[in-house]
C-alpha cells in the first residue's frame, strides 16, 4: 500500500508539472512556479515550476519570511504585481542571474475556503492580462481543483485498504496469542491505535472479589492507577451489568469511566466485555479526549477485536470453569503472571502518568505460618489466608493497588496512588488490622505475624530484578522479627 501511495503522489506532481507548462506556454510567460503554503510549518513548499530560463534554481522549502510571498499568502483572488512598485527584483532568489521580471501574476487556488497553494506566473512583457489569459487561468484554476479533489478520493481509497489490511493483520496477530496474558497485552496495544494521541486502554479483570485496572496499553495517555476498583454507576459498569459494548461521551466530566476516584473525564469512552462461555472474564475500556472519535464503524472494529479475543480464550482454555476468575487464584488473589506483567507495564509507562503516580511493590509473608501449620488443619489455613488477603488488601483503605499470589503463605503487592504518604497509611491500618488475635477455629484464635519487603518504584526497572530485591528484603524482615523492611 505505500508503494501505491507513492506511485499516486508522484502521478499528482507530474500532472501539476505539465500544468505549470502549459500555462506558461498558454500565457507566453518566462517562469511559472507553484508553491504550496503550509501554515502550520509556516513556509511555503515548491510544487513544481516550468521555465525558458536556464538561469532559475528554485529552494524546494522556504520559510515565509524569507520569501516574496509572504505578504499574499492568503490571497482570494488572481493579482498583479508590478516590479519595484510592489516587489524588488533582489527578492526573485530563484534567478542566479538578473531577473528579466517586469511583472508578476499570483494565481491563488483556493480549496475549501482556504488558500491552499499560489502560482507565480513571471513575464517581462504583459502588462495587463487578455480576456483570452483570463479564460486560461481560470481554466487552469478549475482543472487544478478537480485533480485535487480526485488525488483526495483516491488517496482515501488507498488509506481505507490500507485500514483493512492492518485490521486484518490485528485479527491474525490475536489469533496466533498462546497464552491469556499475551492475548490479553496484545488487543489492548492494538486497541490503542483507535485511541488516537489523546487517549488509550485499559484492561480490567476480577480479583480480590471485585473488578480492577490491571494493565494499560504501552502508548496509553495518562493510564488510571493499577488496582482502581469499578464501582457502580461508571461507564465500565454498565458494560458489565449488560454483557454488552457500552459508549459514551463525557459532558461536564461525567459519567466516570471507572470510579469516583479518577480526575474530570473528557472525550468519550468505550467499554467492552470480553466473554469466555458467556462468563464477563476480562474488560477493555477504550477512551480518548476527542469526544468525536469513536464513529459507528470504530466501535464496531473495536467490538468485533473483543469478541475474536473471547471467542480465542474460549479454543485457549476449553476446562475453564465457569466461577473460575482468569487471572486471578481461588483464593481471589491475581495471579503471579498477571502480576508481573502489569509491573512490565508500569516500568515500561514511566513518566506518562500525570498527575505523577508514586508506586510501591513489595512481598508479604505470614512469618509465623510454620508454628501455625502444625496446630490447624487445611481448611483453617485457608480461611487464615483468605483473611489475611482481605485484611491486606488495598482498597479496603481506600488505596489503589493489587495483590498478586507467589506461592504458599507468601504475597506480591502493588501500590499506586497521587498520594505520597499512601503507603505509610496502608502499613499503618495494616498493624491495626492484625493487633488482635485472628480466630482460626471456634475456640482459638492465633496472633498473626506479617513480614514485609518493599522498594519504591523509580523510573523503568527490570520486573524480576524487583521481585529478587523485595524477597530479599523480606527475608531480612524475618530474620530480623520486623514488620517491613525497605530497599
Amino acid at each position: 500500500m505505500e508503494e501505491k501511495e507513492k506511485d499516486n503522489l508522484h502521478n499528482f506532481k507530474k500532472l501539476v508539472r505539465d500544468m505549470l507548462l502549459m500555462l506558461r506556454t498558454s500565457l507566453e510567460a518566462e517562469t511559472v512556479s507553484m508553491h504550496w503554503v503550509n501554515p502550520r510549518r509556516d513556509q511555503f513548499v515548491l510544487a513544481g515550476y516550468a521555465t525558458s530560463r536556464r538561469d532559475v534554481m528554485f529552494r524546494d522549502r522556504v520559510s515565509r519570511d524569507e520569501h516574496f510571498l509572504q505578504k499574499f499568502a492568503s490571497i482570494k483572488s488572481t493579482t498583479r504585481l508590478e516590479k519595484n512598485i510592489h516587489f524588488k527584483p533582489v527578492q526573485l532568489a530563484h534567478y542566479t542571474g538578473t531577473p528579466p521580471t517586469n511583472y508578476i501574476y499570483l494565481v491563488p487556488f483556493v480549496f475549501q475556503a482556504e488558500t491552499v497553494a499560489v502560482t507565480v506566473v513571471e513575464t517581462g512583457n504583459k502588462p495587463e492580462l487578455s480576456p483570452s489569459d483570463e479564460k486560461v487561468v481560470a481554466a487552469y484554476q478549475k482543472v487544478l481543483g478537480r485533480m485535487l479533489q480526485s488525488y483526495q478520493h483516491v488517496a482515501e481509497l488507498t488509506e481505507k485498504q490500507t485500514e483493512w489490511a492492518d485490521y486484518d493483520e490485528m485479527v491474525q496477530v490475536l489469533t496466533r496469542s498462546d497464552e491469556p496474558l499475551e492475548l490479553a497485552a496484545t488487543l489492548v496495544d492494538h486497541l490503542q491505535q483507535f485511541a488516537g494521541d489523546t487517549g488509550g486502554v485499559v484492561l480490567l479483570a476480577r480479583g480480590l472479589e471485585a473488578w480492577h485496572t490491571v494493565y494499560s496499553s504501552l502508548d496509553a495517555r495518562y493510564p488510571p492507577p493499577v488496582g482502581l476498583e469499578l464501582e457502580d454507576g461508571s461507564i465500565a459498569a454498565r458494560a458489565l451489568s449488560d454483557g454488552l459494548p457500552f459508549f459514551s461521551p463525557h459532558f461536564n466530566g461525567n459519567p466516570k469511566r471507572i470510579s469516583r476516584a479518577e480526575p474530570l473525564c473528557y472525550g468519550s469512552s468505550l467499554a467492552v466485555p470480553i466473554m469466555h462461555r458467556q462468563r464477563r472474564q476480562l474488560l477493555v475500556l477504550v477512551y480518548t479526549e476527542n469526544p468525536l472519535l469513536f464513529n459507528d464503524a470504530l466501535r464496531h472494529k473495536i467490538g468485533n477485536l473483543c469478541l475474536i479475543a473471547g471467542l480465542k480464550l474460549e479454543a485457549m482454555l476449553p476446562d475453564l470453569d465457569v466461577y473460575d476468575n482468569l487471572f486471578s487464584t481461588r483464593l481471589s488473589s491475581y495471579s503471579r503472571d498477571l502480576f508481573s506483567g502489569a509491573l512490565s507495564r508500569i516500568s515500561q509507562h514511566a513518566g506518562n502518568n500525570e498527575p505523577t503516580l508514586a508506586t510501591w511493590v513489595g512481598m508479604v509473608t505470614i512469618g509465623n505460618i510454620n508454628d501455625l501449620r502444625t496446630r490447624y488443619r487445611l481448611e483453617d489455613l485457608t480461611a487464615l489466608q483468605r483473611h489475611v488477603l482481605s485484611g491486606i488488601r488495598p482498597q479496603k483503605y481506600g488505596i489503589p493497588g493489587i495483590i498478586g499470589a507467589h506461592s504458599d503463605y507468601v504475597y506480591l503487592f502493588l501500590l499506586q496512588s497521587t498520594d505520597e504518604s499512601a503507603f505509610l497509611s496502608w502499613t499503618g491500618r495494616i498493624r491495626e488490622t492484625f493487633r488482635d488475635p485472628v480466630p482460626l477455629s471456634a475456640k482459638n484464635g492465633e496472633v498473626v505475624q506479617l513480614n514485609a519487603g518493599v522498594t519504591r518504584l523509580n523510573g523503568s526497572a527490570d520486573p524480576e530484578t524487583i521481585l529478587q530485591k523485595i524477597k530479599k528484603a523480606m527475608n531480612n524482615a524475618i530474620n530480623q522479627r520486623k514488620f517491613i523492611v525497605e530497599v
